[in-house]
């Protein structure tokens, strides 16, 4: 197998070597660079953003994503199509794709490695540069879709194409390369891509015949923008030399990278970057591409200058063919030509009439200056109509676009170019737009219920065709609001009708609960509840017929405007109007209510609404109860065809397929079970329960101290009988393991592999099972976590020293951040918006407090649990008669913010207890346990100087205090 010398390579930090190892990139100590940080941030970046991935850069490396691994619950790894010292590139298939059967579910996804994640400037700086790669479009560009972390793995999403890189085209043709008329398409294609870059202000910095795809259709597409300038490289000019001379060079200590046989004079000598560095390398790969040779030997633009070398004559080029490539080919960049499109006008074959004498040329000079002018005029117009319609998508313009309509006519002013630039150019911007116009018809949490609205935004959005993933994530979440809030109301209204609130103002009363439902879906068939039309019919009989004609007026009124066609209710409208004359046309009446029966098939029309939308929005407690009541007093199961049935099935499944994603087996089980046990046997829910107590069984042996090899052979043939009989359960199922972090393998048949590759290995030598059982680790206040999955971590932790039974325990209070990667997993609960992720969580009740712990044993295989009372006292004390913060509570009470935690320094006084627990007095009172009952310890930021010491202490029913909040204990085994 060759020697991949394409490759762009990343080395660990280390100390540099000047040798001749052709496979060896010499790389500087982190501490040799200039630093570009100031404050928190970073010169080019927003604190948010910068914070985020600097902090990312200090995690510890994970499992590196593999084949049949899902990135972000949604992109599935199927096939590795290359690697490099970056990092591995991967086919996948786009999970959210498939579910809205999209023809091409396909992108390629380049995962990089822990090399280039552990440099955070790198990271923002690569961040940054993918999305303003997201902005230009082009056929001859590989579009970039996102630049995304999922857990500690960083990723990009791009196009993918089928064929093959240059280079590799370049091999298989020879060492003479291909003819000019062969090689002009992609010459023309590379440079359109480079042209287009530059014009959006982006410089590649990296180009090479590694850095373009040649489709099957011979359609050159550039590829990597941004990836190489990551940071700046060195600036002493030192370049490593090896005989590879054709490899991405990665400085981690400047954050550049830059393949140096491609790399202009000034990229060497660290120059900030330039469209001319792109005109250097584009004329390298043209000239390969046209010999088969380096034009300078793979020497590089320094050792070119310093031996005089001249760019060799290509033949089949005339002499202005030959100096466009010379100039490109300059090693200074003042003899250099400054952009792309001169060079590809230079290289382009001239028709018989364009060689045409001199004189011929010179008489049309003033008609081609006439003509330019009339283009650039037409030109700076256009860049105009496009930088004012994008200016308007600002909400801080006076004429700022305020609804669809106008969007729409904005554009329509517009050329089709124009508007093609647009849409391509503002992406971010228009993205933006339409998330906050979607937020401001729908926002649940400040009462925004206008779904037709959010529909009008949705239309706006399939008529532009612009790349919007921010708009299209808010979009899915809406659609599930939507259900959800229809399930809601129609659940206020079933006990609205039932206490008879029929016609009052109030909140909770039936009219004003009917108009929340017709914002959320005007067409919503709870708008015609036949039991509610009975009941207001019954309600304004009874009050005629208490001779009080005032209020069966009001009443009918009421009725009247939410059921104006209704037969009944135009019938005892008559009937206030007196006896009606003989001529007339009566109002036909409809049969008496007298004997229920009326009312029964309304009850149950209302009853079966309700399972519908339970069953929609996942409710399964709903959904059961509605199902029970419909079939109370039923001798037999119903049938397999019954409505009903089918609509409680549809409620058990989606409830076990998120419990499920949370990592909750027995769960999803159980609500299988549970749905069985109502409507008896039904061939969906016996397959998903025999599919969900097969995870179950795998999961428990993977975690099982001995699994014997009868009891895996047994898991084996389970596993292959459930695919060959619900193959597409299976998989469904597995996806949403995978999704919950609780299935790193990727299916059920590796969990199964790994079990017995570990039988029959034993225990690998130095790696202890538990993370905080390792020798001298107690009392150190060094920390130790647990690895769930790919990426994703526990809290960390210190281990405390108890005599023969040490345990670990939560080094601050469990915090926002912490509780937010529970709800995001488990699907169960939301954590407000606007909270900083590192304060302490409070406001909570105990009980949530508990099924995070149970959450954390479930995932990891270690017991988590609030501590004993005795427990927290031997922690709190660290080892001796420590007081605490006391000093700081009496200076806190004015604000929180004060007493935020920080990994690195503790509450505000910038102190940790001596086994290294942060804000034990000072920050929350915290939960302990007292045998069956619950008290807080340590005061908290609004206590005074009498109430923050270790020794403080007050007793707690376990309800929601803005005052308190919690750390866990981890057992040790």
């Amino acid at each position: 197998m060759h020697e991949d010398n394409d490759a762009t390579r990343v080395a660990p930090v280390g100390g540099a070597r000047r040798d001749h190892d052709d496979d060896r990139t010499i790389v500087k100590p982190v501490s040799d660079a200039p630093s570009t940080r100031t404050g928190t941030g970073t010169q080019s970046g927003s604190v948010g953003t910068s914070e985020a991935w600097e902090r990312l850069a200090t995690l510890a490396p994970g499992e590196s994503p593999t084949v049949g691994t899902v990135l972000k619950g949604r992109f599935f790894l199927e096939r590795e199509l290359g690697r490099g010292g970056m990092g591995v590139v991967f086919l996948a298939r786009d999970e959210r794709k498939v579910e809205a059967r999209d023809r091409d579910p396909y992108v390629a996804v380049k995962v990089l490695n822990d090399q280039f994640r552990k440099h955070p400037d790198s990271l923002i700086a690569l961040q940054r540069e993918a999305r303003r790669a997201q902005q230009f479009a082009n056929d001859h560009i590989v579009r970039v879709y996102d630049f995304d972390k999922d857990g500690s793995n960083v990723f990009m999403t791009m196009e993918y194409v089928e064929g093959s890189d240059l280079r590799a085209l370049m091999r298989s043709r020879g060492r003479d390369g291909l003819p000019f008329a062969e090689a002009w398409p992609l010459i023309e294609g590379m440079a359109a891509a480079l042209q287009r870059a530059h014009e959006a202000g982006v410089v590649h910095s990296d180009f090479k015949p590694g850095n373009v795809m040649v489709t099957a259709a011979g359609v050159a597409k550039v590829f990597d923008f941004g990836i190489a300038r990551a940071g700046h490289v060195a600036r002493d000019g030192n370049v490593p030399r090896n005989g590879h001379d054709d490899e991405t060079v990665f400085d981690a200590g400047t954050l550049g990278a830059m393949t140096p046989a491609y790399a202009s004079l000034a990229m060497l000598r660290g120059e900030p970057p330039a469209p001319a560095d792109d005109v250097y390398a584009f004329g390298c790969v043209v000239a390969e591409l046209l010999t088969g040779h380096h034009p300078f030997g793979k020497k590089t633009a320094e050792e070119a200058l310093s031996a005089g070398l001249k760019p060799p004559v290509v033949p089949g080029l005339d002499k202005r063919q030959q100096k466009a490539l010379a100039d490109a080919l300059a090693v200074t960049a003042e003899r250099r030509t400054a952009d792309i499109a001169t060079v590809l006008a230079g290289l382009r074959r001239r028709r018989l009439r364009e060689r045409a004498t001199p004189w011929v040329a010179a008489a049309v000079v003033a008609g081609v200056v006439a003509t330019g002018g009339v283009w650039y005029a037409s030109h700076r117009a256009e860049q105009q109509h496009v930088a004012d319609t994008l200016r308007r998508f600002d909400p801080g313009q006076p004429d700022a676009f305020t609804g669809e309509d106008q969007v729409r006519q904005g554009l329509g002013s517009l050329t089709g170019d124009e508007r093609r630039r647009v849409v391509v150019d503002g992406a971010d911007t228009i993205d933006g737009f339409l998330v906050r116009q979607l937020a401001a018809h729908w926002d649940p949490a400040k009462g925004r219920l206008d779904y037709a609205g959010a529909e009008r935004t949705f239309a706006l959005r399939a008529e532009l065709k612009t790349f919007a993933p921010k708009f299209d994530r808010r979009r899915d979440e809406v659609m599930h609001e939507r259900e959800d809030q229809l399930n809601r109301l129609d659940t206020a209204l079933s006990e609205a009708i039932l206490a008879g609130r029929l016609f009052g103002d109030a909140a909770d009363d039936v009219p004003a609960i009917l108009g929340r439902i017709r914002s959320v879906d005007p067409t919503s068939r709870l708008l015609a509840n036949p039991e509610l039309e009975l009941k207001f019919g019954m309600a304004v009989e009874a009050s005629q017929k208490q001779g009080d004609t005032a209020a069966a007026e009001k009443q009918l009124a009421i009725a009247r405007t939410w059921f104006p066609a209704s037969n009944r209710l135009a019938a005892i409208a008559e009937t206030l109007k007196g006896p009606a004359p003989a001529t007339s046309a009566a109002v036909p009446m409809p049969p008496p209510t007298q004997d229920g029966t009326d009312l029964a098939i309304a009850e149950r029309t209302s009853r079966l609404e309700s399972l519908r939308h339970a069953s929609a929005a996942g409710d399964l407690d709903k959904a059961l109860a509605s199902f029970r009541a419909l079939n109370a007093g039923a001798t037999a199961p119903p049938p397999a065809d019954d409505e009903a049935a089918g609509l409680l099935a549809q409620a058990a499944l989606a409830a076990a397929r998120n419990a499920c994603a949370a990592g909750r087996w027995k769960d999803a089980a159980a609500s299988i079970q549970t749905a069985l046990d109502a409507t008896g046997e039904r061939t969906d829910l016996r397959r998903a329960k025999t599919r969900y107590d097969l995870a179950v069984a795998v999961m428990n042996a993977a975690k099982a101290p001995s699994v014997t090899s009868a009891e895996q052979d047994d898991l084996s043939k389970r596993l292959q009988a459930a695919r060959q009989d619900d193959a597409a359960g299976m998989k469904d199922m597995e996806a949403a393991m995978v999704a919950s972090k609780g299935l790193p393998e990727g299916t059920l048949d590796n969990v199964l592999k790994k079990l017995r590759a570990t039988a029959t290995a034993g225990p690998v030598a130095g790696t202890p099972r538990d993370p905080c059982a390792r020798k001298g680790l107690a009392g150190t206040t060094r920390e130790c976590f647990d690895t769930f999955a790919v990426g994703a971590y526990g809290p960390a932790m210190v281990v405390i020293p108890n005599g023969r039974k040490p345990f670990a325990m939560m080094r601050t209070e469990a915090t926002v951040a912490n509780l937010d990667q529970f709800c995001r997993a488990t699907r169960t609960c939301a954590i407000n918006r606007g909270q900083n992720a590192n304060d302490p969580a409070r406001s909570i009740p105990v009980d949530f407090a508990r099924r995070y712990a149970a959450w954390l044993t479930q995932i990891s295989g270690h017991v988590y649990r609030l501590p004993t009372e005795q427990e927290w006292l031997t922690a709190a004390r660290g080892g001796a008669n420590w007081a605490g913060d006391g000093d700081a509570c009496g200076e806190a009470s004015s604000a929180l913010g004060r007493l935020i935690h920080s990994p690195e320094l503790g509450p505000a006084t910038g102190k940790a207890n001596p086994w290294g627990l942060v804000g034990v007095t000072g920050g929350v009172w915290e939960w302990v346990t007292r045998g069956s009952a619950l008290a807080v310890r340590g005061g908290s930021f609004r206590s005074g100087p009498a109430q923050c010491s270790v020794d403080a202490t007050r007793a707690s029913d376990g309800t929601a205090d803005r005052d308190v909040g919690f750390r866990l204990v981890r057992e040790i085994r």
